[in-house]
């Protein structure tokens, strides 16, 4: 039968193969080349902005290590600035002489250990019971932010007690002392003072 073809058909037949071959190379390798070629170009597209990121952050490298070693060295002079002892009784001398300085009277005052913000450092609370009219509170409190003391202060609670025009406030409060609760490597050489006892002629402890 194939001897009977002629030239005609010899080249519709090879015309049809050379068709097929070719419709076969395109979806077979062209397109899946082309689809893997489009996500490629999505992955370097989506890649660029990281680069670009990761060249800055390498630029901003030594400048993050500048700064990173000043803080270090802040936190360490921070620390050997703390006092090494609680020195209660100085800290109920200084709160006890402001309270007399700004007429406040302290009723009460509690000591509990807290937890502190670093391993280094070692916190105590002083919850303080106050009586006093608004402008001798207000008074003693910015008094008591301004101690020579690594202290913050928190729970700050007030009450009013009776109608007159500068009625007593009843003031609750938390003191927090920090100390440094462990050796830096250096040690001080600064002494410790004994403080003076504290005033008795207002409040109470606990």
């Amino acid at each position: 039968m194939l001897a009977r073809l002629g030239q005609r058909e010899w080249a519709l037949i090879a015309i049809a193969l050379t068709l097929v071959v070719a419709l076969l190379w395109y979806f077979l390798l062209i397109v899946p080349l082309r689809q893997k070629t489009e996500t490629v170009r999505q992955e370097i597209a989506r890649l660029i902005p990281e680069r670009d990121r990761g060249r800055q952050a390498q630029r901003a490298l030594p400048e993050l290590r500048a700064a990173i070693a000043e803080l270090q060295a802040e936190r360490q002079a921070f620390l050997r600035a703390l006092p090494r002892e609680e020195r209660l009784a100085q800290v109920l001398n200084e709160i006890l002489t402001e309270a007399l300085r700004s007429g406040v009277t302290v009723r009460s005052f509690t000591r509990s250990p807290t937890s502190a913000p670093v391993p280094e450092v070692r916190a105590v609370n002083l919850a303080l019971s106050l009586e006093a009219p608004f402008p001798e509170t207000y008074a003693y409190l910015r008094r008591l932010e301004g101690l020579s003391r690594f202290s913050s202060l928190s729970g700050l609670n007030l009450s009013v007690q009776g109608q007159e025009a500068n009625p007593l406030l009843s003031t609750s409060l938390t003191l927090t002392l920090y100390m440094l609760a462990k050796e830096l490597g250096e040690p001080e050489g600064s002494t410790q003072t004994q403080a003076a006892p504290p005033p008795t002629a207002q409040g109470g402890g606990q």
